[in-house]
């Protein structure tokens, strides 16, 4: 089992204790895209990643720029924007 297959996210986060429905998928692949999507997790991407094209073009639900942007992403993506 490898990603994209979204089981290994899905028991990543059960053994974080955290629940599929409020969690958040950062990432910097599009494979990590791919696998946030199938375990229907929000995936918030960076653009500092090492793909080969740019990471808007996967469309994952925010792109950031450094951490620092992360928490307002979260909050973000929590509220529903």
């Amino acid at each position: 089992m490898q990603k994209p297959d979204p089981e290994i996210l899905r028991r990543t986060i059960s053994a974080a204790s955290g629940r599929l429905e409020t969690a958040v998928m950062i990432g910097d692949s599009v494979t990590d895209i791919r696998t946030a999507r199938a375990a229907g997790v929000p995936v918030i991407a960076v653009d500092f990643g090492y793909n080969e094209r740019p990471i808007a073009e996967f469309d994952p639900d925010r792109i950031i720029g450094h951490f620092s942007e992360l928490p307002l992403s979260v909050a973000a993506i929590s509220s529903g924007f």
